[in-house]
């Protein structure tokens, strides 16, 4: 599944707690070229021998991008966005497979990464990183919705005022007024909120605006609490437990709230499951 700002947060904050100071003892990659060819691993696989006797000192998460940061001035970049599964294994585990990405650490321990789509994983040095276009874009002044203060409803509605664009746009993609979202959690957000998704931001109301930022809270935070998504697993393969009240799982069903047959348009690159009826 595509790793959203929830499940980035949960696998970042489990690394954090697992992999500090850890030291890497081997690197290897698996079947990497047509991600290395479309530019998500580095065009230099010898890149990542960089990595070996390096120790983690940091690790960073904003959006869906995971900044895992060593000494000796590198770093490995992760963004998950179109779908994959980060994996830690203590010492004598049995490994996966089918991955892309395998590092080995001197305790014995491992992890491990499985690009299911799209995604980055790349070995940079500290003045490289700010390059890379998922960190430009994720680690950047675009508010993130959860974890920062600063981001309240008048700032957010603001920025809404200011776009006058699709909602869609408006809160997914490179138009966004807010980090790490993608179509799964749209499709929630707007659910809740009762707008429809073709719907231009110029167009709502104040109450409307109020409703779409208080969604976005709840149904990021509601996953965060969860463990993510269920069709997500943790570092540790732990399933999470949000079933989505909105999206795919809901074709051919009928909408919890009226009754009515939960429609699908293809919207913004993707297709988006809303009900006819509730969403205005």
């Amino acid at each position: 599944m595509s790793i959203e700002l929830p499940e980035a947060q949960i696998i970042a904050e489990q690394m954090i707690r697992t992999m500090l100071d850890k030291i890497v003892k081997s690197v290897e990659l698996f079947n990497y070229e047509k991600l290395q060819k479309i530019g998500f691993i580095n065009k230099k696989i010898k890149d990542f021998d960089k990595l070996i006797d390096c120790k983690i000192k940091s690790i960073d998460y904003r959006g869906n991008v995971i900044r895992v940061q060593f000494n000796k001035k590198m770093n490995l970049v992760l963004c998950g966005d179109y779908g994959a599964q980060y994996r830690y294994f203590d010492k004598g585990e049995d490994l996966p497979t089918k991955i892309h990405f395998k590092t080995g650490f001197t305790d014995g321990s491992h992890f491990t990464i499985r690009q299911s789509g799209m995604g980055l994983i790349y070995a940079a040095e500290d003045n490289e990183v700010p390059n890379l276009y998922v960190y430009k874009r994720d680690f950047s002044d675009t508010p993130s919705p959860v974890g920062e203060h600063d981001f309240t409803y008048e700032r957010f509605s603001e920025l809404l005022e200011e776009k006058k664009q699709n909602i869609k746009a408006a809160l997914v993609g490179k138009t966004a007024v807010v980090v790490g979202l993608s179509n799964a959690a749209f499709q929630e957000i707007i659910y809740k909120a009762g707008i429809h998704p073709k719907r231009n931001t110029g167009t709502l109301t104040e109450a409307e605006r109020n409703n779409i930022y208080d969604s976005m809270k709840e149904v990021l935070n509601e996953r965060i609490c969860s463990g993510g998504k269920d069709n997500f697993q943790d570092l540790f393969g732990k399933p999470g437990r949000h079933v989505p009240f909105m999206g795919s799982n809901m074709k051919d069903k009928n909408c919890s709230q009226c009754g009515a047959l939960i429609e699908k348009i293809a919207h913004g690159g993707g297709q988006v499951y809303f009900c006819p009826r509730c969403q205005k």
